[in-house]
């Protein structure tokens, strides 16, 4: 009896006990830090809504909070390029972690700190850090294209590194500029640019 209790403890083990492959552990560490970020980001739209009789809101910031979730969203499936890559590395591992620091980064630079019941303006907190956003997003946007080409996923001369070199140059600009409608422009424009980006991840994942 008690054989057979073992036997079907080792089966079970042998189903759910399996080690992780080296993709499945690297992902789990990558899925927790970009998970912190887009719960970062919907913490604070979700205390712009709850304040909202308090606070006074600018649509620029928010719209560049929504698209950072869908950055964040993308970035996370577009890792399934790198499933059969073999990380013979330190470095090629942080070449691909880094873009994700990056992005905890921005996003809690981008989510505003909002006390209960106390006035606040959005638009005057955007420009006070879009400075250090602006830097940061075009280091991380850097990055990507670094990771993208030690891990073998793309060459230096892909085209979609052309529009994230735009995106980079367009985001960077107004960390330099108190132009509002400089700022709503670049929001629409990188939107625009980053949808088509988005159709090389998802149609280029296979």
């Amino acid at each position: 009896m008690r054989r057979t209790k073992a036997a079907s403890v080792s089966r079970s083990l042998g189903v759910w006990g399996q080690a992780l492959s080296q993709f499945e552990y690297i992902t789990v560490f990558l899925s927790i830090v970009m998970a912190l970020a887009v719960a970062e980001l919907l913490i604070g739209l979700g205390r712009l809504i709850r304040e909202r009789d308090h606070v006074k809101i600018y649509w620029v910031h928010v719209g560049w909070m929504i698209l950072g979730i869908i950055v964040l969203t993308s970035s996370w499936w577009s890792i399934w390029k790198v499933r059969s890559h073999v990380f013979a590395s330190y470095f090629e591992f942080l070449s691909l972690l880094l873009p994700s620091l990056f992005l905890v980064t921005i996003s809690l630079l981008l989510s505003p700190p909002i006390d209960p019941g106390r006035p606040s303006d959005l638009r005057e907190y955007y420009f006070r850090h879009i400075r250090w956003i602006a830097v940061l997003v075009a280091v991380q946007v850097a990055f990507v294209a670094l990771s993208r080409v030690v891990l073998g996923v793309e060459g230096w001369f892909a085209p979609v590194n052309g529009i994230r070199l735009i995106v980079a140059g367009v985001i960077l600009s107004l960390g330099f500029s108190v132009n509002q409608k400089l700022h709503s422009a670049a929001l629409l424009i990188v939107a625009g640019l980053f949808s088509i980006s988005l159709i090389f991840t998802i149609f280029g994942a296979s």
